[in-house]
């Protein structure tokens, strides 16, 4: 995984809608045999591809508001997070709550990656960009320590690189 870039919330803000925009695009211009065909064996169709991220992103949202709930002490810090676990070629293995269920129609998939930014930002906004950048944090399975901005900024990495997966 390349290193996160050290952006601020509203950066990171601009480049998920500009990514979303993209991805939205993407996914309207498939034809559904596309979107819903898996590309080879232990591979996601583009359709699963986008419920993931939607996962992850809805997953991190909820991380970063119990951050700020932490933070304002009407929460208690999460217990430790198991690691990550990879696949023998040493592709990451999505954690079991983020892998996409499949079953979802287009417009059920494009509703619910809009509800899930739209809850996000709100969150990222709630946070606001000091208390973001500062402890509490919680285990990433893959990077460690973050902060919420930390959080933040792998939605940031995560959405381009299955956004360019899915182009390839």
């Amino acid at each position: 995984m390349e290193a996160l870039e050290p952006l601020g919330a509203e950066e990171c803000l601009a480049r998920l809608e500009a990514s979303r925009l993209e991805l939205l695009r993407l996914l309207e211009g498939m034809s559904d045999e596309r979107l819903f065909r898996r590309p080879g064996p232990g591979r996601w169709s583009p359709a699963e591809v986008a419920e993931h991220i939607a996962l992850v992103e809805e997953s991190a949202g909820k991380v970063i508001r119990r951050l700020r709930k932490v933070a304002l002490g009407e929460a208690e810090p999460f217990p430790p997070a198991p690691p990550g676990q990879t696949r023998p070629d040493g592709r990451r293995l999505a954690p079991s709550a983020v892998e996409p269920k499949g079953g979802l129609s287009r417009p059920e998939l494009l509703a619910f990656l809009r509800v899930v930014r739209e809850r996000l930002v709100a969150e990222v906004k709630e946070s606001g960009e000091k208390r973001l950048a500062h402890p509490p944090t919680y285990g990433h399975p893959f990077l460690g320590e973050l902060t919420g901005l930390g959080w933040l900024q792998t939605l940031v990495y995560h959405e381009r690189h299955h956004l360019r997966q899915m182009q390839d």
